[in-house]
């Protein structure tokens, strides 16, 4: 047990920068997909949105290893050559994309069909409509199924070991094939994601309560 620690206390550091490599890479790769998923959701009910549905539909299709190898070997052949992490963060980006537009829009749809009638008889363009009546309401019905993809691009990160990108699977894997002692290393790698797991249900868990709160205060007509 004493070795294990040992081993541990040695390899913690570059533990540790992959474990904030995972971070930041997540925090990255959430924060350029959701407007581009929102704006895809958006158009799926516009003349555009058939081109979307291509979009989505293939990505969803295809493993997000292919994409992500894609991105790393296929694009320096059409002269765009990206370092590993550009590559990773372009892949992944690409695969969240596809995944949240589908969760953004099912919230949307859930939206009373009546609001967007009401929206048309008073003629209020479709964009305003959007931002001031239809995404508000429709934030409660996305975020389960938004967090649940945050959680998994969480774990997806760990496929941008595959193109050299030292996050916290990659320099789990190091560590375990130096020293040769799995457990101690795959546990801690494991505990790690599980509290940004937890964290980001944490998260949810308080957007629900604070919304379910504020609902009740309006349908007893306290706001």
């Amino acid at each position: 047990m004493s070795r294990e620690l040992d081993l541990i206390a040695q390899y913690l550091p570059q533990i540790w920068q992959g474990f904030l490599t995972t971070l930041w890479m997540t925090a990255a790769i959430i924060a350029m997909a959701t407007p581009i998923a929102l704006l895809l959701a958006l158009a799926r009910g516009t003349r555009f949105g058939f081109i979307v549905a291509i979009y989505v539909n293939f990505v969803r299709a295809m493993p997000a290893l292919i994409i992500l190898y894609f991105t790393f070997y296929a694009l320096p052949r059409f002269g765009l050559v990206l370092s590993p992490i550009k590559a990773a963060l372009i892949g992944l980006t690409g695969v969240a994309v596809a995944y949240l537009s589908e969760d953004i829009r099912g919230g949307l749809q859930a939206v009373n069909k009546g609001q967007r009638q009401a929206a048309a008889a008073l003629g209020l363009p479709f964009w305003r409509f959007a931002r001031r009546i239809l995404i508000p309401q429709a934030i409660p019905m996305i975020m389960p199924n938004y967090m649940t993809s945050v959680m998994l691009t969480v774990q997806g990160t760990s496929l941008a070991s595959l193109v050299a990108v030292t996050e916290l699977s990659a320099a789990t894997s190091r560590a375990v094939s130096i020293t040769q002692d799995a457990f101690g290393f795959l546990f801690l790698g494991a505990a790690l994601y599980l509290v940004v797991n937890a964290a980001c249900r944490f998260c949810q868990m308080l957007f629900e309560r604070r919304t379910a709160a504020r609902w009740h205060l309006v349908r007893t007509g306290r706001t």
